[in-house]
């Protein structure tokens, strides 16, 4: 090389912004680890990840991390190829390409993050095909995870989670009420033998529930709460309704099939 090896060639603007966009990438990293990881959204089907990135803070959040995360890195790697000093045209020519490919990808993410897949598309679509059924390779990948939320016992425990967590309640039935067990207690925590003999219980019980929350009709549109996955116990009630018939009829169970022979229609942008 021509020079001495200095890590502040890339500029003093350069160097300070690679400090501070690490700063605040650390923070943002943070917050969104233990979103995924700490928090109810831990748990989803993806109703939660759709309800998110269909809400304008969270779209604005992402927006920045994206940003953030594509200058740091670039950021990073020109400075390495200034070090390095290379001759001009070659330098010139990799940085241009980088920040080209940044410009790229973060106007790709940003796509993505503002055009998500609507919220009510996501749920409608759970309503009609009832929960997934699958493998996953789990995160980082491993043994492949099997996951059945079409079972009955996985089922309620996750609607027993939406209600409980992703639901603006405007009824105030406990939880052990709706699900005939002690809520503190939960289903998927149960030894597997006293599991097996609630869920036909919890199934009738909460629909039962489901049936008479359905009776008392649409939340105005004004008292219903948005910014949550279900904006009322109607519309969760009806959802839930859809799903469990769904659900009976891929697994065959007529008996749960037959309590909702007769559904009122799930519109999500009607409901919401």
């Amino acid at each position: 090389m021509a020079e001495h090896y200095i890590s502040s060639r890339a500029g003093q603007v350069q160097w300070i912004m690679q400090r501070v966009s690490a700063v605040l990438l650390v923070g943002l990293a943070g917050v969104h680890f233990a979103l995924q990881h700490f928090t109810s959204d831990a748990v989803s089907t993806g109703l939660t990840v759709a309800t998110r990135l269909n809400n304008p803070y969270w779209q604005a959040f992402y927006l920045v991390f994206i940003t953030l995360a594509m200058y740091h890195g670039i950021n990073g790697v020109v400075g390495i190829i200034r070090d390095y000093n290379p001759r001009r045209a070659l330098r010139v020519g990799a940085e241009f390409t980088l920040w080209a490919l940044a410009f790229f990808f973060v106007c790709l993410g940003a796509k993505n993050v503002i055009s998500p897949v609507p919220l009510g598309t996501v749920k409608e679509s759970y309503a009609a095909r009832g929960l997934p059924k699958g493998e996953s390779p789990g995160n980082p990948p491993s043994y492949p995870i099997a996951y059945d939320f079409r079972d009955e016992l996985r089922e309620l425990a996750l609607l027993e989670y939406y209600l409980d967590k992703h639901t603006a309640r405007t009824e105030a039935a406990p939880l052990g009420e709706v699900f005939a067990h002690d809520p503190a207690v939960r289903l998927l925590t149960m030894d597997k033998d006293a599991a097996t003999k609630r869920v036909s219980v919890s199934g009738e019980a909460f629909d039962r529930w489901a049936a008479a929350t359905i009776a008392t009709g649409p939340v105005a549109p004004e008292l219903r709460k948005r910014l949550h996955t279900f904006s009322s116990s109607y519309e969760f009630a009806v959802w839930a309704a859809h799903v469990r018939a769904a659900n009976a009829k891929l697994r065959g169970d007529v008996v749960a099939l037959a309590r909702w022979s007769t559904l009122p229609p799930y519109r999500a942008t009607e409901l919401h």
